[in-house]
Parts: C-alpha cells; sequence; structure tokens
C-alpha cells in the first residue's frame, strides 16, 4: 500500500495534531524548511520524535528553487503592471516603484532573458520579460494578483549551469544531520553529478536524499539519476510550470514505470487534494489522481498546503487514506504485481531471490512474508514484485525509519542486535513475533542474508512455522 506523508504547518505544528495524524496512518512528517525559522524547525522535529518515535521526517532545503524572500511589495497588482524582481545582495531604494520583489537565488539574472515567459507560485502568476539587468528583471504582468513571500519562481526549459553545492545548501544539509533527519528532498536535481555531490557531502550520516524531479532537463537524464537515488519525488507544482502542464499525466506515468523498474520510491507530491484546503470533501478529479497514483506505484503520496495550512488536515488524510484503501484491495482482488515482468536474462541474483520468494508468499501456503535485514536493501528488491502488505524487521532504529518510504511494508524493531556469524537472531526474531501475539503455527515465507560473502544482499529463503523456528 502507498504511504501517506504530510506536511507540517501552522495548521498542525501541536503534538496533539501530529499525534492524530499519526493515528490516521502518517508514516512521513514533511518539513519545509523554505518557511519558518530553524528554531521552529528544530521545535517541531523533537515534538515528532517524543509522539511518534517510529515515523520519519523529510525535510525539503530551500536548495537551487528560486524564490521570493521576505522582502516584498504587500500590493495586488493589475493585468499589465510594470514589477521588478531584485537581488538580496542590492539595494532598492534607486527603483521608483511600490511593487519590487526580492529573490532569494540570484542566478535568476543569468537565466532571465528579454522577451520570455515566467511563472511564479505554481504557475498561478504569469509575467513577459521586459528588460534585464544584473540589478533587476522588469517584468509586466499578464494576470491580476499577488506575488507573495517565498513563492517559487520558474524559467520553461531551463537549467541550472552548477553542479556544487554552496553555503547555504551546506548548512541546511548539515542542519538536517544534526537533527538527525530521515530524508533530505534536493530541490531541482536536473543530473546525477548534483546528486552525487549532495550524497557524498552527506556522506555517513543519517539523511538518505530525495532527488525533486522538477524539469525537463531531469526527465532527459532521469535514468542516470535513478541509478543512484535512494528515492525520487515527483513535483507537480514545479514540473508542470517547467515543463507543460497538459503533459504533466504522461510524464507521471513514465517516471514511476522507470523509478519502479529500478525498484526507487516515489512520491507524487503537489495538490493531490488541494481543494480540501477549504472544502470539506475531495473533488472526483482528485480522487481520481490518488487512484491513478497507486494503481501506477507510487510509493508515498504527499499532501501539501493541505495538512501545513489547510481547514481540513485530518479529513485529508482520512480521504487519503479511503481512496489508497479501495485502490489496494483492487489490485489484491484483480492481482495486479510485476511478476509477470521479471527479465529473466537481465535480472540481479537480489531481484530473482526477490520475486521468488514473493511467488512463495503469495501463494495459499504461506501467511506472508518476513524480510529480515539490518540495512532494509533488501526491501528495496521485495517491493518491486510484491502486491501486498509484508513485513521488514531490523534491528536499526535508523533503517526502520527509512524503510516508510518502500509501499507496502510494514517495517519492527527487532529485540535482539543481528548476528553475522551465523542465523541465531532469526530463531529470536520467530519467538519475538509469538511473544507479540502471532500465532506460532502459522507458516511464513522469511528471506534474508545468511551467513556469506561481503556484498550479499538476499541469499536464504526459508518457509517454516513460527514455532519451528523459535524452538531453536
Amino acid at each position: 500500500m502507498s504511504k501517506l506523508v504530510a506536511t507540517i504547518g501552522p495548521a498542525t505544528e501541536t503534538k496533539d495534531c501530529i499525534r492524530k495524524l499519526s493515528e490516521l496512518g502518517v508514516k512521513i512528517f514533511r518539513l519545509n524548511l523554505s518557511h519558518n525559522s530553524i528554531e521552529w524547525h528544530e521545535k517541531i522535529i523533537n515534538n515528532i520524535r517524543e509522539v511518534t518515535p517510529s515515523s520519519s521526517i523529510l525535510a525539503d532545503i530551500p536548495g537551487r528553487k528560486i524564490r521570493t524572500t521576505f522582502n516584498i511589495s504587500k500590493e495586488k497588482f493589475e493585468i499589465g503592471q510594470r514589477i521588478y524582481l531584485v537581488s538580496n545582495y542590492s539595494t532598492k531604494d534607486y527603483i521608483d516603484s511600490s511593487f519590487i520583489y526580492e529573490v532569494n537565488n540570484n542566478i535568476l539574472f543569468n537565466m532571465a532573458k528579454k522577451g520570455m515567459e515566467i511563472f511564479a507560485d505554481d504557475g498561478r502568476l504569469s509575467f513577459y520579460v521586459e528588460d534585464v539587468c544584473n540589478k533587476y528583471i522588469i517584468l509586466v504582468t499578464k494576470c491580476a494578483g499577488y506575488l507573495r513571500e517565498c513563492k517559487g519562481i520558474n524559467i520553461p526549459d531551463s537549467f541550472f549551469d552548477e553542479k556544487e553545492l554552496n553555503e547555504k545548501d551546506k548548512f541546511f544539509l548539515d542542519f538536517c544531520c544534526e537533527n538527525k533527519i530521515d530524508f533530505v528532498g534536493i530541490s531541482f536535481v536536473d543530473k546525477a553529478d548534483y546528486l552525487k555531490n549532495i550524497q557524498h557531502y552527506i556522506a555517513e550520516r543519517h539523511p538518505k536524499a530525495i532527488a525533486k524531479i522538477e524539469n525537463a532537463s531531469a526527465i532527459k537524464n532521469l535514468s542516470e539519476i535513478l541509478k543512484i537515488s535512494f528515492a525520487i519525488m515527483i513535483d507537480r507544482g514545479d514540473l508542470s510550470v517547467e515543463t507543460n502542464t497538459n503533459s504533466i499525466g504522461i510524464l507521471q506515468k513514465d517516471i514511476l514505470f522507470q523509478a519502479n523498474k529500478f525498484g526507487v520510491p516515489v512520491i507524487v507530491a503537489t495538490e493531490m487534494l488541494h481543494s480540501m484546503q477549504e472544502s470539506i470533501h475531495p473533488t472526483k478529479a482528485e480522487c481520481n489522481d490518488i487512484t491513478n497514483s497507486v494503481l501506477d506505484g507510487a510509493s508515498c503520496l504527499m499532501l501539501s498546503g493541505e495538512t501545513a495550512v489547510g481547514k481540513n488536515p485530518n479529513e485529508s488524510i482520512i480521504t487519503m487514506k479511503s481512496i489508497i484503501n479501495l485502490t489496494n484491495n483492487y489490485i489484491l482482488n484483480n492481482n495486479l504485481n510485476s511478476l509477470e515482468f521479471i527479465d529473466k536474462e537481465e535480472s540481479s541474483q537480489a531481484d530473482i531471490m526477490a520475486a521468488s520468494a514473493v511467488l512463495i508468499a503469495s501463494s495459499r501456503i504461506s501467511k506472508g512474508l518476513i524480510c529480515i535485514s539490518k540495512t532494509g536493501e533488501g526491501v528495496r528488491y521485495l517491493a518491486k514484485y510484491i502486491n501486498k502488505y509484508f513485513f521488514c524487521i531490523t534491528d536499526s532504529y535508523e533503517t526502520l525509519r527509512h524503510l516508510n518510504i518502500f509501499k507496502n511494508v510494514t517495517p519492527i524493531l527487532s529485540n535482539v542486535v543481528f548476528n553475522k556469524e551465523d542465523r541465531t537472531h532469526v530463531y529470536s526474531i520467530a519467538r519475538q513475533l509469538i511473544d507479540n501475539g502471532w500465532n506460532p503455527d502459522d507458516l511464513y515465507t522469511f528471506i534474508y542474508v545468511s551467513e556469506g560473502g561481503k556484498g550479499l544482499r538476499l541469499n536464504t529463503i526459508q518457509v517454516n512455522y513460527l514455532k519451528s523456528l523459535a524452538s531453536f
């Protein structure tokens, strides 16, 4: 089943709200570091860890995304109004206008060209570029409205030349590492080299980098990005503006198809239940959107404004979970899984082992599938092929929270440390499950790495009764 990601904001920042979201089924809590203060985020991180320690935290860092800052005009503009985008390093006193908007990333001054159309606020606002100099950009508005603080600025078909991290990137990455954040969302990953630099900087520290697919360059280089990704996010807000809104459905399906082949989890994000920020009920199109995302293999579905600032955060979670459950039952009843797509010539040992375990676990003789893994790497392969719940037991709290991003898996923390030299921990796990109320007479399919060489991911499949394993 696809997992739920909820963005925390003013509407859900209290411990009681976080606890309620967790009880309703949220597995991953998202923080957007482009909003609020560092102190606010530290407080929310502590609240989440205290209320629901097994839940994961995803933090989106500002990164390359071009946004307005807090130094902006508060006035409404009409069609044809001349407005000014200015550098956050320059003075604004020489501009004779009340429509001045500071931006956080001065690369915009290299990307914007006279005569082009640019967009803001996920495409809700559009502008014509009248002039560009090194201190400001003059835009002419094509619609009436407000350009508010922290709103994204998009230039279609643009790309980023630099691949090195700046000091701001390092500051936010260090913050995530120091606070043991589980996942870090990296904006505008358009080439594998940029993601490699992020991963190299994080190194052996806790967070896993999630590549946000947001522009045409990322689509072009998707295969290379997927080869080195732990997970990706389809940010449909920026992606639709940077490419073409009419093609967003096709792009989403293609990204999910390719990611599933690589065994890379995908978070689908932006406006999944946008209407529920105000309304107690979703639109039919939103229900259809969620259903198709699950059918296409999304690992997680994300709510943004719906839970951060919306009027109905709990109702949004309940609605999304209900649609996911209905869709998952449809998948199970129609036996829709990926086993028939196994490439017997190209598949790795881990792929073949995982597919074989899924085939056995899906039969009538087996109650279910249990993966035993210290790193959780085997789950990546199992999640490609299984269409129902399975369990992964690990002795690492870090791995436990990383597993929340994979569809269908329920992580369980072992009460014993795994032994690399033999399989005695397997027998201890069977006893732990029985002690926790599992039926000792049930037959399960186990898959794990037993004693062997370095680099083995999955090398043992065992079908056994819990009581038989527990008796060793």
